[in-house]
């Protein structure tokens, strides 16, 4: 069975020294302008990443692989 790729969602975290970097360097579309880190594969409990896409949309990626080891290979 062929697996189709899947996509999350990445978290920011606002941090004082943060500012436009992540959007300007690397084009994310950041929530606010003292955004200073971008979590972009997480499964941290106090930021984990969310499947943007597929059967597990809306998951976080704690959940599937609690849920669904399997796709993980």
């Amino acid at each position: 069975m062929t697996q189709s790729p899947i996509f999350l969602t990445p978290v920011f975290k606002e941090k004082i020294w943060g500012g436009t970097a992540l959007r300007d360097r690397f084009g994310y579309s950041i929530p606010s302008e003292s955004t200073g880190e971008c979590w972009a594969i997480s499964a941290h409990p106090k930021g984990p990443s969310t499947v943007a896409n597929g059967p597990y949309k809306g998951k976080t990626l704690i959940e599937l692989w609690e849920e669904h080891r399997e796709v993980f290979g």
